[in-house]
């Protein structure tokens, strides 16, 4: 009886053990097909690879190019976020204004990706849908890892405008993994490393932009109604008035990158190089955003890396983008 037993245990513990391999193989992501094709611009093809236009959604904006360095081991990768006030823009911007850093990251084995996403006016829901778009993107970019040669815990991501508070709203949030997803690319997290943005915005909760100027005596209130219902898409609003609502505000709270700032979120490279003048016709890239968020990530210890020549801000450093991001991938 006791060998019976045993054997049973024995029995039951190899099931079990086969079990567990069955469903870590079922949840295991499968390759990814896709085809490499020229880069857009001149590229060492015997260290690099590029493949366009990779959809990582049902939209047709939902799209992305990457460069992969020929590697052994799983590389690190640099993921680029555009700019256009999220009414405009595409994903090449980043070869016409990033070409040579592109290739420094390529030479020192890193992978460089750039995407499009939903705009404005592809949604009745506000920016949460271009801010989810590129959070999918970075999921979907970790679920794929195997398949792009990529260490997914080495993965950061920079961008410009839009895409610079996009990259923030992305690094300052908790992470946005969702264990109990139907879609196993959704529980994949979006934490990361290191996070960069130029030209950036403060906030999406544009109620709090009288804080980014509060030097300025900017209000709210001062400007025209007319104006002011410019911004309803931004929301997915019929009509300003509602930004009071219980919705909006917590909508608002949910964008607010100021808000989600917290000491456990990761260092920040941030530059703006426009002139500290009156915030009348370029609110959303005055250098104001840029000092505040310095001073939000200074008051709670997030390490940071600025540049404002405005408000004569510079880091002692003088760390470049490109070396900030090898540093922290390389201690991660």
């Amino acid at each position: 009886m006791k060998s019976y037993r045993s054997l049973l245990a024995l029995l039951c513990f190899v099931f079990a053990l086969i079990s567990c391999n069955r469903n870590l193989t079922q949840t295991k992501a499968p390759l990814l097909p896709f085809d490499y094709t020229n880069a857009p611009f001149t590229v060492d093809n015997t260290k690099t690879k590029f493949a366009a236009d990779i959809p990582y959604g049902a939209h047709e904006n939902n799209v992305f190019d990457v460069f992969l360095p020929i590697s052994k081991e799983p590389t690190a990768l640099v993921l680029f976020i555009h700019g256009g006030g999220f009414t405009h823009g595409y994903k090449e911007q980043a070869y016409e204004r990033y070409e040579p850093q592109i290739i420094e990251f390529l030479n020192k084995n890193i992978a460089f990706a750039s995407i499009d996403y939903r705009f404005l006016s592809d949604t009745n829901e506000g920016v949460i849908t271009s801010l989810k778009d590129s959070k999918r993107c970075l999921q979907f970019i970790r679920y794929y890892a195997s398949s792009f040669n990529l260490d997914k815990n080495k993965i950061v991501c920079f961008g410009s405008s839009a895409g610079a508070g996009t990259s923030l709203w992305l690094a300052f949030n908790d992470d946005m993994a969702d264990p109990a997803s139907p879609d196993p690319i959704l529980r994949e997290s979006t934490r990361m490393p290191a996070v960069g943005a130029i030209a950036t915005q403060a906030t999406y909760d544009i109620m709090r932009w009288e804080e980014v100027f509060t030097d300025y005596g900017v209000s709210i209130d001062r400007i025209p109604s007319q104006l002011l219902q410019q911004l309803n898409p931004f929301y997915g609003l019929d009509d300003f008035s509602e930004v009071h609502n219980p919705d909006i505000i917590a909508y608002r709270s949910n964008v607010d990158m100021l808000k989600l700032m917290d000491q456990n979120d990761p260092p920040m490279w941030i530059k703006n190089e426009q002139k500290d003048v009156a915030p009348m016709f370029d609110l959303q890239h005055h250098p104001a955003h840029a000092k505040l968020l310095k001073t939000y990530a200074d008051s709670i210890g997030i390490e940071n890396v600025v540049y404002i020549p405005g408000y004569e801000i510079e880091d002692p450093s003088g760390e470049g983008l490109i070396d900030f991001f090898v540093r922290h991938l390389n201690s991660n």
